[in-house]
């Protein structure tokens, strides 16, 4: 099969060579390859790598077996790159390889090639679309291999933001009738045309198919008289070629098989004897192998997934468990209790005890994934009926904490033919939880919780689990009761203890308002960084309800290490942290900064996250989009978001939507569209819990709009719903003299406009600066002062407000405040006809949002090295966007970009 999937790929390799060209000049590109197992994708990019002789060539390949832990691909990205790093987080990771992907480019060009990427851990797959997409202005190809799946991992821009507009994207189908006959000479196999096209739709033109079916039978003969038989499977092909093989390669196949991974000589010399390094090359020539090397030797490798499977469902039983036993004894930690699971010959009772003291061991370090697969593993291997259902209950438990929803389902049947039971009921409601059926999962947890022993591990954790589903579905009252239970029945169990505080906290806020939320968790260490891994659900409860108090920066900073530390602990609340975390940022007036924790919670929540989580995620970008006037991108994130919340059964995806709708008519300046869409978010609608917590995220702008509609009195009302939203910050404080100094200018009283919207001004940055509200404030008194003939305050006024509009690169509220200046005889910023880079309003006009990013942080005084650590981009990319606004700003270095970034704040 060496080589077979080449032939008719001319169209392919023409792209990829004026693609590589490109990478020449300095334009980094990624190239997504995918199609079915067989169908020629290693190959191609063999033939690639053979023609990019001026190329560095870095080429791994995902784990073949097993779940991987978080950030295995990036570490051997990092290790073919000659690169390391002792981190084992998958951000750091990232930023090691991507440095290490900047050293190569000074030596030349980079051909980074990932195999198999659809193997891909989560953690890898999310980061990597995040390096790949700065990569620019690096001389990087990197192409991705893999098959597609029905989560979409090879969309070009999806839930997680995708690979980027400028990725590449080559799906390789089945080959042509003439590509299959080239094959078919190619071979030295005798076909007529009619036997040709026979082979063509038999195979579907996959080239692992068509030489499968080849290498069985002559075409003549497998054909006669028109009537084709039953086509072999491509084990029994496969079988057929292993069994015309030498033992000695056939062995190496087999025991290749078995390893999964890729197999080091070392290894295979130890399972197959001293031959296996002499049956490299053959194996190779005949395309049954490819060869990698690393800092650790030779490997031998499968040139496709479904090949190794073949080869191994194709090995005799017997020889399958023996290889298991050998390997066993080479390898260590998973790898060796698989191959002890694959030894076996039916239940093994001792080996089953073993798997499930190994993952009491991982969920005691916090490994819940490993932990999960070697239940699932002792189940299988378990001699009592009851026993496996424990073990496998236990392994779809630990799934669903850890947020692998997708290999929790798809245990369902099984745990449907389990006999009733309480854990039972619980698994079938945290599978619920699973399809984000919130409220299906509450009462399966109840009936659960109506089954478990009183005073039972089982019951206390069933009332942690209904604690975080009553909180979803806004149900303060029974939130706080389930976690009241569970620390009550069981206070020996710390780490459920911690996490039900984070619940009771949760509860306790929707009941009783943000401040008796925050009282339950004085129990936290001040800083952020302190807090221990089963705090840190807690953590989050503490940022989000200080955020939602107005204390932006602290809400920040909790949030901030909460969303960069995912453990199991907060992988079961989902995107939560992440979620506050850019709203703060939007609040403060860092819509950049909103916008790189944006990107990087949808490309957790593309592994992670549930529908709902992606639902609020949409409806952010879509609030951002709004913000800076791209009111079609803002849209179509709005349907994405609908889309995502349609099978959500609790109110909360549709908070975020109606937010989403009122920040695109709000941008529009379409203020009856505003109200329409937020007015059903008031506190006499259904989870009125809920609606009352959150209700200062969208009373000022409702309030707003109401003033623009002459509607006062409904306006009034909303300030005075606002005036009762508890305070500990100055962005609420910001938020009530903007619009009460904008209702009392509407009503004639200009006194009591001018001392509101003075006193809002006057507010001190408490817990940050509302950079959001302080503009629109700002904006609103200057047109009042240019109303009452104080141009020159109305002026000044209004020029700040500017100033902060196109830092955010807030357009149409920009534009706005430039033509109520106009209308009312003044000038907000300088002439309207000057050069962008002299006007203090409008300089950032002329730069991309992240060259205005990059500059803006050069502004605060930060380093080359911390943006590019910030920014998740390399040191050569920060130095290339400066370049970049230097020239279009028209001046000379780093100190003159920083004056003029503090100068126009």
């Amino acid at each position: 099969m060496g080589g077979t999937g080449v032939v008719g790929r001319g169209d392919e390799i023409a792209r990829l060579d004026a693609l590589a060209e490109r990478v020449r000049g300095g334009a980094a590109t990624v190239v997504l390859l995918d199609g079915a197992p067989g169908v020629g994708k290693s190959e191609l990019v063999d033939r690639l790598a053979a023609r990019l002789a001026d190329f560095t060539l870095v080429r791994t390949r995902a784990p073949g077996a097993g779940a991987a832990p978080p950030g295995a691909v990036l570490a051997r990205c990092l290790g073919a790159a000659g690169g390391a790093s002792s981190a084992e987080v998958p951000l750091l990771l990232g930023t090691a390889l991507l440095a290490a992907l900047e050293d190569l480019d000074r030596r030349g060009p980079v051909l980074f090639v990932v195999d198999d990427l659809d193997r891909a851990d989560p953690e890898s797959l999310g980061v990597l679309r995040l390096l790949l997409r700065r990569l620019t202005p690096l001389r990087v190809l990197a192409v991705l291999t893999g098959r597609d799946r029905p989560d979409g991992w090879l969309d070009l821009v999806g839930a997680a933001g995708g690979w980027g507009d400028d990725a590449v994207r080559l799906h390789l189908d089945g080959l042509t009738v003439a590509d299959v006959d080239d094959l078919t000479r190619a071979a030295g196999r005798r076909g007529t045309a009619w036997t040709v096209r026979r082979l063509h739709e038999e195979t579907a033109g996959n080239p692992l198919h068509v030489h499968a079916v080849l290498a069985e039978s002559d075409l003549p003969e497998r054909y006669r008289l028109g009537r084709a038989r039953p086509p072999g499977t491509l084990t029994a092909a496969l079988r057929a070629r292993l069994d015309a093989l030498p033992a000695a390669p056939r062995g190496v196949l087999e025991a290749m098989a078995v390893l999964a991974e890729p197999a080091s000589l070392t290894d295979l010399t130890a399972l197959t004897g001293p031959d296996a390094p002499a049956c490299a090359t053959p194996l190779v020539e005949a395309g049954l192998a490819v060869r990698q090397a690393d800092e650790t030797g030779e490997h031998l490798a499968f040139p496709s997934p479904l090949l190794r499977d073949a080869v191994y469902t194709g090995t005799p039983a017997a020889r399958r468990r023996a290889l298991h036993r050998a390997a066993a004894d080479l390898t260590g930690g998973s790898a060796r209790w698989r191959h002890l699971v694959g030894a076996t010959n039916g239940p093994d009772r001792a080996l089953a005890d073993g798997l499930d003291a190994a993952a009491q061991d991982a969920i005691a370090r916090g490994d819940l994934v490993p932990a999960a697969e070697y239940l699932e593993w002792a189940s299988e291997c378990s001699d009592d009926d009851a026993l496996a259902g424990r073990r496998l209950i236990d392994a779809v438990r630990l799934l669903v904490y850890a947020a692998r929803e997708g290999d929790a389902l798809q245990h369902t049947a099984a745990i449907e033919c389990l006999p009733d039971s309480a854990a039972r009921t619980e698994i079938r409601g945290l599978l619920a939880f699973a399809r984000d059926e919130v409220a299906s999962a509450r009462d399966l947890l109840l009936a659960a919780r109506d089954e478990a022993p009183a005073g039972s591990e089982l019951r206390a954790r069933i009332d942690v689990e209904l604690a975080y589903v009553h909180s979803q579905l806004g149900s303060g009252e029974a939130a706080t009761a389930a976690a009241r239970r569970a620390l009550h029945d069981r206070p020996d169990l710390p780490r459920l203890c911690a996490v039900a505080r984070a619940f009771l906290a949760a509860g306790t806020a929707l009941t009783d308002g943000a401040p008796a939320g925050l009282d339950q968790l004085a129990f936290l260490p001040a800083g952020p960084v302190d807090a221990a891994p089963p705090q840190l659900p807690a953590l989050i409860q503490r940022g989000i309800l200080t955020g939602l108090l107005g204390r932006l920066d602290p809400a920040v900073a909790d949030l901030t290490v909460a969303a960069r530390r995912h453990t199991p602990f907060t992988r079961f609340l989902g995107m939560a942290a992440d979620l506050h975390l850019v709203w703060c940022h939007y609040l403060l007036g860092e819509w950049d900064a909103a916008g790189r924790a944006l990107e990087v919670a949808r490309a957790g929540a593309d592994q992670y996250g549930r529908s709902f989580d992606h639902a609020a995620l949409r409806s952010l970008s879509a609030i951002l989009h709004a913000g800076r006037g791209e009111e079609e991108a803002a849209r179509a994130d709005l349907a994405a978001a609908a889309e995502h919340a349609e099978g959500a059964d609790f109110l909360g995806p549709r908070v975020h939507l109606a937010l989403a709708r009122g920040a695109i008519a709000q941008a529009a300046g379409r203020p009856a569209e505003v109200v329409a869409a937020l007015s059903p978010l008031t506190p006499g609608a259904i989870e009125a819990d809920r609606v009352r917590l959150l209700s200062g995220w969208w009373l000022p702008a409702i309030a707003d709009s109401q003033i623009d509609l002459g509607w006062w009195d409904e306006a009034q009302r909303s300030l005075d719903e606002l005036a009762r939203v508890p305070v500990r910050g100055s962005c609420l404080p910001v938020a009530r003299a903007w619009v009460g100094g904008r209702l009392a200018a509407a009503r004639g009283d200009v006194t009591l406009a001018c001392r509101l919207f003075e006193d809002g001004l006057a507010v001190p940055a408490e817990g940050g600066e509302p950079g959001w509200y302080r503009a629109r404030l700002r904006h609103a008194y200057g047109c009042l002062m240019l109303r009452v003939g104080e141009p020159a305050v109305g002026r000044a006024v209004l020029a700040q407000a500017c100033r902060t509009f196109a830092r955010l690169g807030a357009r149409p509220f920009l534009d706005r405040a430039r033509l109520d200046g106009e209308l009312a005889g003044g000038d907000p910023g300088s002439d309207p006809g000057s050069d962008p880079a002299e006007d203090p309003g409008r300089w950032t006009d002329a730069l991309s949002d992240r060259e205005r990013e990059i500059a803006g942080l050069v502004g605060r005084g930060w380093t080359n090295p911390e943006i590019a650590a910030e920014l998740f981009v390399s040191a050569k990319t920060v130095e290339y966007h400066l370049r970049n606004v230097y020239g279009k700003l028209g001046i000379r270095g780093r100190r003159a970009l920083r004056d003029r970034v503090q100068m126009t704040g």
